[in-house]
């Protein structure tokens, strides 16, 4: 695979084949801490080094649809449902059919695993990998016999009140390829690039001299339509620790030696110095008034917070931004 180099870094000029990854990844079989699957991307793809940042658990995607005796008839309960209402072409006959068949639906079970590897010291200079871990289990009946006749097909994909079944697995979980981007490449089609080159910049002044910026951040791809009906992406930083640092609390009116202990509190928690100031750009964990009361506090001769911190407030409060 050919490489080029970026700011004295070795990069990949193409990402593997993804359907070959793909693959692969679905082979593995899933362990604690992801060894197996870490040690396959580093036999594929030995210049970057991946590392696991974060798990999102406790979500779960509709499945398929079997038999009573658990024989599947389709791999996916919509396109069966529409398939078999086609071939009748009426609905009361197809729930006489399914009456008769007694179909039993599944659920997916899943986690999403983010992986990073970096290729060079700027915060953009990332490969990100997303794979789902995923265990087919069953879920309910398709036709409740004690509540009403469903209406059309909606009520039999999203039954307000659905029989629910012991959630009893078919297979062992696996692995599945989510996605695989290069920031870098991904930053410059963002709709907020602007305001991410000046994050970037912020945090190589600051805390990126001395803590790699993918231990604390993850990028979520946002996709949307603007008013004209064209595509348009907005990357969004996501902090890493952010659960637990969503639960440490504020409070703006106590005196400035009481706050400077609030933010100190933060940044130990984050993990590195100024998170407060990443945090109050790039989410919902800080509150926004927190930068016109340490701008207050300055202007007071309260210095608790460093230069460069300062210089940040300022041109925040001048040229506020979110990301």
């Amino acid at each position: 695979m050919p490489l080029i180099t970026q700011h004295g870094a070795p990069v990949l000029q193409s990402q593997p084949d993804i359907q070959q990854l793909a693959m692969q990844i679905a082979e593995v079989q899933p362990r604690p801490h992801h060894s197996r699957l870490l040690e396959l991307l580093q036999q594929v793809w030995p210049e970057v080094e991946f590392k696991h940042r974060l798990t999102r658990s406790d979500w779960y995607r509709p499945g398929g649809v079997y038999t009573s005796q658990g024989l599947m008839l389709g791999q996916d309960l919509e396109s069966w449902l529409q398939h078999a209402l086609n071939k009748v072409d009426d609905f009361e006959q197809l729930l006489v059919d399914l009456e008769t068949i007694q179909p039993l639906v599944t659920r997916f079970n899943g986690s999403t695993h983010f992986f990073s590897a970096s290729y060079g010291k700027a915060p953009e200079a990332c490969w990100q990998l997303e794979v789902e871990e995923l265990q087919e289990v069953m879920d309910r009946r398709l036709i409740d016999d004690l509540a009403d006749l469903p209406e059309d097909l909606a009520d039999l994909l999203e039954p307000m009140r659905p029989a629910l079944i012991d959630a009893q697995p078919l297979g062992s979980p696996r692995y599945q390829l989510g996605k695989l981007v290069n920031l870098r490449e991904l930053v410059t089609s963002a709709i907020n690039a602007p305001l991410l080159e000046r994050f970037f910049a912020e945090w190589s002044e600051g805390p990126g001299q001395s803590t790699d910026f993918h231990q604390h951040w993850f990028f979520q791809q946002h996709e949307s339509l603007s008013r004209y009906g064209v595509a348009q992406l907005r990357l969004q930083p996501y902090a890493i620790k952010g659960k637990h640092l969503k639960t440490l609390p504020w409070d703006l009116t106590v005196e400035p030696m009481a706050l400077a202990a609030q933010l100190r509190s933060y940044d130990k928690a984050a993990g590195y110095n100024g998170a407060w100031y990443f945090s109050l750009v790039a989410g919902n964990l800080v509150p926004r008034e927190l930068a016109a009361r340490l701008q207050d506090d300055w202007l007071a001769d309260y210095r608790y917070i460093s230069d460069v911190l300062q210089g940040w407030i300022r041109n925040w409060l001048h040229q506020p931004y979110t990301l």
